[in-house]
């Protein structure tokens, strides 16, 4: 488990990074606004559901390992997708409350940078291993 909090935390750096680089994005362009808050707000959404992800994961992983032998995985597990979807679509449903503040569409185009982000970095860290 140790690899996979060094890589929620590597993943959580360059999620700062991306939002600092929106939040300056926001601040410069005053005609962008909308593009770079919705897509701000997708990123969030998108970094608030890799991180319940990272905790339903871990929650599962500690009672597979944890159970008696020969048990294996609870009957009743899941990864909470109807929780996440439904963070998700309340983002959704800001941007189109809030069309001169959010734009819809890169506001869906945020909700992929944890998992392009998490991409990027498991090849990376492939390559590195393989070294």
């Amino acid at each position: 488990m140790n690899e996979f909090t060094a890589h929620l935390k590597t993943f959580q750096n360059v999620f700062l990074f991306f939002l600092s680089f929106c939040l300056v994005a926001w601040a410069l362009f005053v005609e962008y606004r909308p593009y770079s808050a919705g897509l701000m707000l997708g990123a969030a959404v998108s970094m608030i559901n890799a991180r319940y992800l990272a905790w339903k994961i871990r929650k599962l992983s500690d009672k597979v390992i944890t159970a008696p032998p020969g048990q294996g995985i609870p009957s009743k597990a899941n990864i909470g997708f109807l929780t996440r979807a439904a963070i998700g679509g309340l983002a959704g449903l800001i941007a189109v409350r809030f069309p001169e503040q959010f734009a819809l569409s890169t506001t869906v185009a945020g909700y992929l940078i944890a998992q392009l982000a998490t991409l990027v970095l498991g090849i990376i860290s492939v390559k590195r291993s393989k070294k």
